[in-house]
């Protein structure tokens, strides 16, 4: 375990986990920070949408399909796919 880490919160420690495995090693600490906000976030977008479908469907609580709908909303509301290529010739 590097210096400090057994400060850091579990959380933080699986960003720094991930960054290490795609080979970042070089970043500024309040990355971390800025990854696990982000991640917080999105979470919380999620979960938000999740309960909205759950109300919305006449169920007491979020199940897992709530879930796969608001990720699937938030993957295509997110990225959208460039025009096909002959529209962008005309």
């Amino acid at each position: 375990m590097a210096e400090g880490d057994e400060e850091m919160p579990r959380d933080a420690k699986i960003v720094k986990s991930l960054l290490k495995s795609m080979g970042v090693e070089d970043y500024e600490p309040r990355v971390i920070h800025q990854f696990l906000e982000l991640w917080y976030r999105y979470v919380v977008d999620v979960l938000t949408d999740a309960q909205v479908y759950s109300e919305h469907a006449g169920k007491a609580a979020i199940d897992t399909d709530d879930v796969k709908l608001a990720v699937q909303s938030k993957v295509n509301f997110s990225f959208s796919q460039p025009p096909p290529r002959e529209v962008l010739d005309q």
